[in-house]
């Protein structure tokens, strides 16, 4: 069970108790994988199409709910590190290992491979570990590395207009919070942050934790912020609920035995965190109790590496050897399952 930090206490409500074994393999539906090697990174873009970015060095467009590959993207010279998408937009974002991030749209055929870059953002030295798109305009991307350097573009122009680096701030990941002149970023220094993307000054620092913050993750009322954390044997593993007003730590969700990758609010009616891991496991919990609602083991998927949360509580997950796992949540008997429904 995680610690409380909050004198808030919701009731309990019979939704939140128990656990769902997986359902049988013969209801789930195997499409063919449409990538080769570990997915490294999943963002929704919406209903039920998904961007996946793999070690294969490819992007991918992908219905999940038909099985339909709707565009393929090559072009990256390493293997994709993060992906991103401009919302009511048609334009696609990725990073990679060759430190360069890359700007996408659709080609004239439908599932076929573009090789047709729209625009690249070149001036990192190292591995581009972070990537987030504006959530005001969809004119500016924010991307981090382990170069120690935070970055604001122009999408138009591929003009870097800010940058600003702190010593030891290794990028983990980055995220834009909503409707804010705002970025939350983690780092391998342990620490979140919250920075002015009007002056791309940090504007909050977080107490550190034990352990390196693996991703982050921003609610939709903009309050609240979730990270992953590093670890192995029971230590460290765990995801943490922080209040963007206060910068107190709120809740700690613990239970992974390996490295907690990936971390997400799920959008819905009832406040609820995803998280995946290293232990082949996704696992629910009660955002406000930091109670365990559901586990699902991924048998042979190897590690987790992420993530996206759809609104109808489809979860997309992206595996080291397995590809991308279609899991679903919601009640049964009154308790919260959490079922595999696809693969591909």
């Amino acid at each position: 069970m995680g610690k409380r930090h909050s004198k808030h206490k919701r009731a309990r409500s019979p939704l939140y108790e128990g656990v769902l074994t997986a359902v049988p393999v013969d209801d789930v539906r195997r499409y063919t994988p449409v990538h080769t090697e570990a997915v490294q990174s999943l963002c929704l873009v919406k209903d039920d199409i998904c961007l996946s970015g793999s070690s294969d060095k490819s992007l991918v467009l992908y219905k999940w709910k038909d099985g339909t590959i709707m565009q393929r993207w090559t072009g990256h010279k390493k293997e994709i590190t993060k992906v991103s998408h401009a919302v009511d937009s048609d334009a696609f974002f990725s990073a990679s290992r060759d430190t360069t991030v890359n700007m996408w749209k659709r080609g004239t055929t439908q599932g076929g491979v573009c090789q047709n870059i729209s625009q690249t953002f070149e001036g990192h030295d190292l591995v581009v570990t972070g990537l987030a798109v504006s959530l005001l305009n969809n004119q500016i991307i924010c991307t981090g590395s382990r170069d120690n350097f935070l970055r604001l573009w122009d999408v138009e122009t591929g003009v870097c207009t800010k940058q600003s680096a702190i010593s030891r701030n290794l990028v983990t990941d980055v995220k834009w919070v909503p409707d804010q002149h705002a970025v939350a970023q983690t780092s391998e220094d342990k620490c979140l942050r919250l920075w002015d993307t009007r002056s791309l000054q940090e504007s909050q620092i977080f107490p550190r934790k034990n352990y390196i913050q693996t991703c982050c993750d921003v609610s939709k009322d903009s309050l609240y912020c979730v990270t992953s954390s590093n670890g192995f044997s029971e230590q460290g593993c765990e995801a943490t609920l922080w209040d963007l007003r206060t910068g107190k730590i709120l809740m700690e969700y613990k239970g992974h035995t390996q490295t907690t990758c990936a971390c997400a609010f799920a959008k819905t009616e009832r406040p609820l965190v995803v998280t995946c891991s290293n232990d082949s496991t996704v696992k629910v919990w009660d955002r406000d109790s930091s109670e365990c609602l559901s586990t699902h083991y991924l048998d042979g998927a190897g590690s987790l590496l992420s993530l996206a949360v759809f609104p109808d509580t489809s979860i997309c997950v992206g595996s080291v050897n397995t590809g991308v796992h279609v899991l679903s949540f919601g009640t049964e008997s009154g308790k919260v399952s959490l079922k595999k429904t696809a693969t591909y």
